[in-house]
């Protein structure tokens, strides 16, 4: 009797990772897990016309602990340092270099289940340096594409060539002539010079390997939803279900997927009322009207849990990406130099669900449902500066929760004690749409039952807690009759 209790308690703690994957402003469809910081070193040998050197390259970044079948995954952080030693220095780059900085473009191939593809990782930049006892230690760093696989496997990250383009910078190098203070002498030359030394021309490295097939940068588990089709179809939640068929996604697809699209906003204005509480005063002698436009709005991001350091995306812009449908201007104040429009809207969102593997390896599936009160959106200008403020509450509510497919009911209350206070801030005009931040506190759960037992407590443990940061993107307002474009996801 006693296993069969713990057994019962340890599944429902298992499935309490499923509700912290959909801890949000919006359901959401992908989640991250704790992300690991990885570095590899290796070496390669690098040509510049007819140059060669050899040169140690170090790869660090922070890499997915794992993901699932369609979502999204890639490196943070990522960043190249080539050790370049005195001597490469001075083969490659020309005589009278004291600083140097560049480019670096990196060929990747991500392979899954035999299967590859490459992948380009341009736009990597080293800022300006000073070379260290003669040697120089640019670090090229920048965003990297994405990674997004259609079945489960093992995805691995082999670093293959490696392009540098080093923009080395001269400085003098001998004392000016006689008679004309200040003029520097060019790199090389036995006599003074009347001006400044011409910018070296860039340095091109090609690098390869020194070893095929290249550094393993980085490899993490993909595991198949519980209810998704073959290895390599193409997986979507009931939510996610697009209306017309789609061709199969590839397996393996680098950068990010195509755009989901939003449903048309309705021509009713949304009903609810403006927070007052989160109005700002007035300025003196302001007049006040009302414009009373229906528009709506795709937001998407991220959110963290931070007990549980997991990020998860916020209305998945790849999947069907719900609407917030404002009452735009409902209240409008002017005054000298200052407009703020404060509009109300409306999150017509539906529930979320996620499938994930549990402890043991045990697929676990969970719905959440959000229970929003009406979203109060501040917008002013002053001068040529913007500011938008969203606020709202929120319920949020746990059930059809199933472990392994064995249903596990928690009961039709399980919810948060009291309202989530969401907060989110950014210095953008929100007629054109711009990055918002917060943070927000989860209250304590209640009402969550089982054969009985008050699992209350126990969510709330995991959970509950402040400093939960979340980072949205809203994109342009879209008018009545019309579907508003959906836009990608912020840098984390």
């Amino acid at each position: 009797m006693s296993g069969a209790f713990d057994r019962h308690r340890a599944a429902l703690a298992a499935a309490l990772g499923t509700l912290a994957l959909l801890l949000g402003l919006v359901p959401a469809s992908g989640t991250l897990a704790r992300d690991r910081e990885t570095g590899v070193q290796a070496m390669y040998d690098c040509m510049s016309g007819a140059v060669r050197s050899r040169v140690i390259v170090d790869f660090t970044a922070a890499y997915p602990q794992g993901g699932r079948p369609g979502q999204p995954l890639w490196a943070e952080g990522f960043a190249v340092r080539p050790e370049l030693t005195s001597e490469a220095v001075a083969a490659l780059l020309p005589a009278g270099t004291t600083e140097l900085s560049g480019t670096a473009r990196l060929a990747v191939e991500v392979a899954q289940n035999g299967r590859m593809a490459e992948a380009d990782w341009p736009g990597l930049v080293a800022p300006r340096v000073v070379p260290d006892a003669g040697a120089p230690r640019p670090v090229f760093a920048g965003e990297v594409p994405t990674v997004t696989v259609a079945g489960a496997g093992e995805v691995s990250l082999t670093a293959g060539e490696l392009a540098l383009t080093l923009l080395p910078s001269a400085g003098a190098t001998s004392a000016p002539a006689s008679g004309t203070p200040d003029a520097p002498t060019p790199s090389g030359a036995s006599t003074p010079s009347a001006g400044p030394s011409p910018a070296p021309g860039p340095v091109e490295l090609r690098c390869s390997p020194e070893a095929a097939p290249g550094p393993r940068l980085a490899a993490w588990p993909v595991a198949e939803s519980a209810n998704s089709g073959p290895p390599d179809a193409p997986t979507a939640t009931p939510a996610q279900l697009p209306s017309a068929p789609k061709p199969p996604a590839p397996p393996i697809q680098v950068g990010p997927g195509g755009l989901g699209q939003a449903p048309v906003c309705p021509a009713d204005l949304p009903p609810g009322e403006l927070d007052r509480t989160r109005l700002p005063q007035p300025p003196p002698g302001a007049t006040e009207s009302r414009l009373d436009a229906s528009l709506c709005v795709v937001a998407v991001g991220y959110a963290t849990v931070a007990k549980l350091g997991s990020a998860l995306v916020i209305n998945d812009p790849h999947g069907t990406p719900g609407l917030l449908h404002l009452d735009l201007g409902k209240r409008t104040v002017s005054a000298p130099d200052y407009d703020e429009s404060d509009s109300v809207g409306i999150l017509g969102f539906p529930d979320a669900e996620a499938t994930f593997l549990a402890f043991g390896f045990q697929p676990t599936t969970a719905k959440v449902h959000f229970e929003p009160e009406p979203v109060t959106v501040v917008n002013i200008r002053r001068g040529t500066a913007f500011t938008t403020a969203i606020a709202y509450r929120q319920y949020l509510r746990l059930y059809d929760l199933r472990v392994n497919g064995v249903p596990m009911d928690v009961g039709p209350r399980c919810r948060t004690s009291r309202p989530i206070d969401t907060v989110l801030a950014g210095a953008y005009d929100f007629l054109t749409g711009g990055v918002l931040d917060g943070k927000i506190a989860i209250p304590p759960f209640a009402g969550c039952v089982s054969r009985g037992e008050d699992l209350s407590p126990l969510f709330t443990a995991t959970l509950s807690g402040p400093g939960n940061p979340v980072r949205i993107r809203q994109g342009r307002l879209a008018g009545a009759g019309s579907a508003p474009p959906v836009p990608e996801l912020p840098k984390r």
